[in-house]
Formats: C-alpha cells, structure tokens, sequence
C-alpha cells in the first residue's frame, strides 16, 4: 500500500555524542569569548534551519557580532573549515540505519529524507556517506520551510510523485514532526529515542518503535489496517 517512506535525520538515523569540540575550538581561534558568543549563535538556531540566515559562516558572523567582535568572514570560513572534521566526527549514524534503507529500497519503496536542517548539517549528512541510500532529500535551508509547516512534507512527497496517504513518515518526533506528516495525510512511526519530546510524540504516531529494526514490519501493519478501513468504506 505505501509507494514511499520519508525520513528524519538527527536522532532518527544519526545520532550525536557529547563533547563536540567544534565550537569551542572556532572560538579560540577567532577569539571569541564561548560563553558570551554560543548564546548568540544559538538564537539564531531557527533562522539558519530556514534559510534566513544563509549558512554557517554568517551565523558565526552575526552572533560575533552580537557578542561585540567583527570577525572578518575569510578568517570565519577558513576556522570552519579547518575544524569541521571534528563536528562531523562527534556524529555517527546509527548501525540499523543502512541496513533498513537497502531493505527499503530492494522492496521497492521511494525513499525522502525530510530534515530541519542547515548548511552545515547537509554537509555532515554527505560526510557521512547516506545519500547514496534517498531519492531524494528535502533540507528546510534550501526549501524555506520548517517541519511541521506541511509545504516542507508537500516539497518530499511532489518530488517522489507519490501522495501523502501512500508515504509513511519517520522520526523521532521533534517539533511535532509526525504531526506535521499527518496534516499531509502521511502515517506516522515515532523512533522512540526517550528524549525530552518524546512523551508528547507518542501522542502523534500511529505506531511506537523503540529503534529502527522495527520499521518493516510497521509498515506492514499500518497497510493491513489501511485495507481494512478502505474496504470498510465501500
């Protein structure tokens, strides 16, 4: 019954550790005084995830800004480049990953992922090797639109060329994630990561997982019960 799968990125697929020394490091070498600059450079979280802020480097730029240092933007972007393998090695994809998006793809289903997402989260998502594995990807910093907004689901499913009631949707439930995928009529596996949101998220999934293994046989299930309501409805 479903044509298609679209999927979260971070905490869903990849998953971060602590002790990222990305930030500490680009401070240092800019000199900027952490406590004072990560603040600033957190507001503008949103902003950077849609597009407004164009990347990165400008976010350093502005929050610099902010905290009383003018960084000339050469120096900003050479400091990002220089340690930004140390960002990309404080994420690591999670082992169930690749093997369920083959198992996916050989069944024949499209695949989208469908994240909230920057420059520079684009970047680690290709470091680490998984575009091979969608269709195609839908990141809010290049189409304007934040989940749960439904234009940012609409943009996955028009690409794949499936409707919304043939995608199930994926994630571990930030931002009202699924809740988004169901005003699109998408059907909703929360990836249960006992996280902050999750409680809440629970509220928004037809069906709770606790990992990514899982997620064949939900889909299975949620067809069985959407041939059910269909036939009931004849």
């Amino acid at each position: 019954m479903y044509q298609g799968v679209c999927f979260d990125l971070f905490s869903t697929l990849v998953h971060r550790s602590p002790g990222n020394p990305f930030f500490r490091d680009v401070a240092k070498e800019l000199g900027l005084d952490l406590e004072s600059w990560k603040p600033a450079y957190d507001s503008l979280h949103d902003e950077t995830m849609e597009g407004t802020v164009p990347g990165i480097v400008e976010r350093i730029l502005l929050s610099a800004r902010t905290s009383g240092v003018h960084c000339p933007p050469d120096e900003v972007r050479a400091a990002v480049e220089r340690n930004f393998p140390s960002m990309v090695a404080s994420f690591e994809v999670d082992p169930q990953s690749a093997p369920l998006l083959k198992q996916l793809r050989e069944q024949g289903l499209s695949l989208a992922l469908v994240s909230n997402a920057s420059d520079h989260a684009e970047w680690i998502f290709d470091r680490l090797g998984l575009r091979e594995y969608f269709d195609v990807t839908v990141f809010s910093h290049r189409v304007k639109r934040l989940k749960p907004h439904p234009d940012i689901y609409l943009n996955a499913t028009d690409q794949l060329g499936v409707s919304g009631s043939s995608c199930a949707f994926v994630g571990d439930g930030q931002h009202h994630e699924l809740a988004g995928a169901r005003s699109v009529g998408m059907a909703t596996i929360l990836i249960d990561r006992r996280l902050a949101h999750s409680d809440s998220a629970r509220t928004e999934a037809d069906i709770v997982l606790d990992d990514l293994d899982g997620v064949p046989d939900a889909l299975d299930e949620l067809s069985t019960q959407r041939r059910s309501w269909l036939m009931n409805q004849q």
